[in-house]
């Protein structure tokens, strides 16, 4: 009967149920996008420039992801965003410069890949610029508009709780 207590004893840690469910927060889903945009800005009235002399982003902005189509196993993040432009250039034959500010708004959706659908709780959506907006190109066209060519990258992830089992284990006396 010792010997029997003995194995007993070996596994004392929940005879019953071997198992512990742990609740985490995990990402359940994700999606990422290189998005690359051009813009046509117009110029003050009356004024031709010559030439662009720089041009730089700043407020780079990312609002509040919203969630579209949960009822299936489809999910779509929605993601608005909002930079503004600032524009160095000259005129008047290169005689005067002014710098031309502009916000540029812009919105995306992201279906979410690798989404299983296990979530015990309501999810919530996360967005990160994972490379800020930049200007890779910025030109004066025939028409006298400046078009800037923009490139960014963005990530979304949606975020649960998550069970997960673990077996439990509790080490005899005698193990050290």
């Amino acid at each position: 009967m010792d010997k029997a207590m003995g194995a007993e004893k070996k596994y004392s840690g929940c005879p019953k149920r071997p198992y512990r469910e742990i609740i985490t927060k995990a990402i359940c889903g994700t999606a990422r996008k290189s998005l690359r945009y051009t813009h046509n800005i117009d110029l003050p009235e009356g004024v031709v420039a010559d030439q662009i002399l720089g041009c730089t982003l700043t407020h780079k902005r990312l609002s509040e992801p919203k969630m579209i189509d949960t009822s299936s196993n489809a999910i779509t993040i929605d993601c608005e965003g909002i930079y503004v432009a600032q524009i160095w250039y000259a005129y008047n034959n290169g005689k005067e410069t002014d710098v031309l500010r502009c916000s540029i708004n812009f919105k995306e959706s992201f279906p979410i890949e690798y989404w299983d659908g296990q979530n015990i709780n309501p999810l919530v959506a996360k967005t990160t610029l994972v490379t800020p907006p930049q200007v890779i190109e910025s030109a004066i066209t025939s028409d006298n508009r400046i078009k800037l060519e923009v490139e960014l990258d963005i990530s979304a992830e949606l975020i649960g709780e998550s069970k997960i089992l673990v077996p439990v284990y509790m080490p005899d006396e005698n193990e050290e």
